[in-house]
């Protein structure tokens, strides 16, 4: 899939799965792109070490929505250490396609806020 206006990746833009917010979030967390403004608020219900559920809200582009709706498909009902190792390239490799560098920042805002989330997470519960 390289077409980065497919119709498949349309429909998950206008009909969000993931878009929203827990009112049980256990784990909250801003981010944001200096390149292009775009900024997410990524909720997090974590039960046990595994992220049970988990929600994005924010003013983002095209790229940054699917990149959201891509990560956190692939996330939730995972193990938390299991998700700290998901990276950009996993990302990029499920969302299909070729990004420009400027646009890979986009599509990896919501994985870089759920690294901080998950790191906060960590501390909190081992330390």
């Amino acid at each position: 899939m390289d077409n980065i206006y497919s119709s498949d990746l349309m429909e998950i833009y206008k009909d969000p799965s993931f878009k929203g917010t827990l009112s049980a979030a256990t784990n909250r967390v801003d981010g944001h792109n200096p390149f292009c403004g775009d900024q997410v608020h990524l909720d997090l219900m974590i039960v046990d070490g595994v992220i049970q559920d988990a929600r994005w809200q924010g003013d983002m582009c095209f790229v940054s929505s699917i990149g959201a709706e891509f990560l956190l498909e692939a996330v939730i009902g995972k193990h938390v250490e299991a998700v700290q190792t998901f990276d950009q390239r996993q990302l990029l490799d499920l969302m299909g396609l070729n990004l420009s560098t400027s646009r890979i920042a986009c599509a990896t805002l919501t994985l870089k806020a759920l690294h901080e989330a998950l790191d906060e997470y960590q501390k909190a519960n081992n330390g």
